[in-house]
């Protein structure tokens, strides 16, 4: 017959190992084998090779978030609510200079995360006016390193061809919004952006044919309509005044 102290000792034993069942299951699923791997690739914009840490959480594809809503709530959980994704502060101290941490731990698990990717342009471009991360890799190679890991992805060439244009680097910017494209036909955002960058270009007529394929549908924005009717490539008909100088529009989810 077992005594008391007895029972109470097994039971204390089978509640620490259920405890510890649960942890270790807890554990295994938030350090989930990853699922291939995402090597830093590329330059920066100024020729240097682009260096970063390997991921020990994914990493995994954006555009298979239905299949994988569990891991992308972990990471939005703890690393990208509403405050790291609008650049005002860290997850858990709140602290403006955690963001950059909290952004980067995103894209290791999350390469091609969308809304991750325009954050870290925003950073860099916004918040550094442009300057290089101490800490951390360029917004260029967190962009190139997504489009290796998910070359289908057309949303993440955009966003690198925006990098590009804001950045001065025009021509390139073309090629990536030509691939973006390419992938995203019936990219409204693609379109748009493209053409705004054509304007630059002096590449009128190109700009024209996607403008009047894009208002003809109801994009709602000005910016393209009104940097034509400047260069003289406007509608007879557009009356609407120039009051916006776009600088492209980023299509994230």
């Amino acid at each position: 017959m077992i005594s008391p102290s007895q029972l109470r000792h097994c039971v204390c034993t089978y509640s620490f190992l259920a405890v510890l069942t649960i942890t270790l299951g807890y554990a295994n699923h938030i350090h989930a084998k990853p699922i291939g791997h995402a090597p830093w690739v590329g330059e920066s914009l100024k020729g240097i090779p682009c260096r970063g840490e390997s991921e020990n959480f994914g990493p995994f594809d954006y555009l298979q978030i239905h299949s994988r809503m569990s891991e992308l709530r972990i990471v939005v959980k703890h690393h990208f609510g509403p405050q790291v994704e609008q650049l005002i502060g860290g997850m858990r101290t709140g602290d403006p200079k955690s963001v950059p941490s909290e952004i980067h731990y995103t894209l290791k698990a999350w390469p091609n995360h969308h809304r991750a990717l325009n954050s870290i342009i925003q950073y860099q471009l916004i918040k550094l006016g442009g300057k290089k991360f101490t800490r951390f890799p360029p917004a260029e190679c967190y962009l190139q390193r997504a489009i290796k890991f998910s070359p289908e992805d057309g949303t993440t060439r955009m966003l690198y061809a925006n990098l590009l244009q804001r950045t001065g680097h025009k021509k390139s910017a073309l090629k990536q919004y030509e691939k973006a494209l390419a992938l995203r036909p019936k990219g409204v955002q693609v379109k748009y952006n493209l053409a705004l960058l054509l304007v630059d270009l002096k590449k009128y007529e190109r700009a024209k044919g996607y403008a009047t394929d894009l208002y003809a549908k109801g994009f709602p924005l000005p910016g393209l309509k009104n940097k034509l009717k400047k260069a003289g490539y406007g509608s007879k008909t557009d009356d609407i005044k120039i009051t916006e100088q776009s600088g492209g529009v980023s299509e994230v989810q």
